[in-house]
């Protein structure tokens, strides 16, 4: 496999999603659950999560299909439907715009519980609400559709699209979009996982009812909010370890309401400990935790890492596949200490 891309196709009852990314081995050290560590940006504090960038090159890919060529000079942006004021955008007027930037961890719906599709990025554009206040929105518009140049199309309710955090994003990591992440222009809802954040935008259309996309006519979550998860960085499942104290390390990533906690158990869910969250810059990025395992007996562990979101909404214990609202559920090491 040459290109660093996720192929996301249809299997067998056309349900499924092949990815062929959990086979690559290019991924930012996040080649497997082990790879990426949180441990080495301690050093960073309260900024280590925002430090902790995934290169262009090295970011994750998924894509329906091929990238399309696209020209900036050739490419419009359209904001019509039912709206007071439709108009057309060239790639110049957008970048003309006012100027944002924003760090975002950007995660597939179809990353496995302790997978690697998962990535963090600056992104540099333009917030999507003004664009919204200046098409102003007719009295019976409630939906948006979204298009994209690749024959892609998603949708969500407009209350949704009004959120401050959405913006349309021309740069990645201080450099125009790479194409396979979108040139020249993408949008991000953060707080979804990706696949309703299309690359290669092209269109927004208000409508009045209630749309469902290429992937969610298929099944797949018309919502696709990012349920808060934790995650293990820096040990393998199956790792022996010595010592008086050992330090595990991991992140977290949820929706718009943020990570409250992340907590570890270590006699299979009877009793919890609460994990520092030594960098939790955003809710839009990843939180990173810490927890210093303090003379630890000899013997097999099942460690259970669980997330609480905002809300206070505990991640699910039983593992659940990514069909079709994304995996979630404990991550479970197994460890045993000599």
């Amino acid at each position: 496999m040459e290109r660093r891309t996720f192929i996301i196709a249809a299997v067998a009852g056309g349900i499924g999603l092949i990815e062929y990314s959990y086979l690559t081995r290019w991924m930012n050290g996040l080649r497997d659950p082990g790879g990426f560590s949180v441990k080495a940006y301690e050093k960073y504090g309260a900024e280590a999560a925002l430090v902790a960038i995934t290169p262009n090159e090295d970011f994750y890919v998924t894509s329906k299909g091929g990238t399309p060529a696209i020209k900036a000079a050739d490419w419009r942006f359209k904001f019509d439907g039912l709206v007071a004021h439709p108009f057309t955008l060239t790639y110049q007027d957008v970048v003309n715009l006012p100027r944002i930037e924003k760090d975002l961890t950007l995660e597939c719906i179809s990353n496995s519980i302790g997978g690697n599709a998962i990535g963090n990025a600056k992104w540099t554009g333009t917030p999507l609400k003004p664009l919204i206040e200046r098409a102003q929105p007719l009295k019976d518009a409630a939906y948006a559709v979204i298009h994209a140049a690749d024959g892609f199309s998603t949708g969500h309710p407009l209350e949704r699209l009004w959120n401050a955090e959405n913006f349309l994003a021309y740069q990645m990591n201080g450099e125009d979009l790479p194409p396979v992440h979108g040139y020249p222009m993408r949008v991000f809802i953060p707080g979804k996982f990706g696949m309703k954040q299309p690359k290669w935008v092209t269109r927004i259309e208000l409508v009045n009812k209630a749309y469902l996309g290429y992937w969610e006519s298929q099944g797949w979550s018309d919502s696709s909010e990012r349920l808060a998860h934790a995650r293990f960085t820096d040990l393998k499942s199956g790792a022996k370890i010595s010592g008086r104290n050992f330090e595990l390390t991991g992140y977290a990533v949820g929706n718009l309401d943020g990570i409250r906690s992340v907590e570890l158990s270590f006699d299979d869910g009877r009793t919890w400990h609460p994990t520092s969250l030594f960098s939790n810059p955003s809710p839009i990025v990843w939180t990173f935790w810490k927890y210093v395992w303090v003379n630890p007996k000899p013997g097999d562990y099942n460690i259970h890492a669980r997330a609480i979101d905002g809300q206070g909404r505990v991640e699910n214990r039983d593992p659940r596949n990514i069909y079709p609202d994304g995996a979630t559920g404990e991550q479970v090491m197994k460890i045993t200490v000599a």
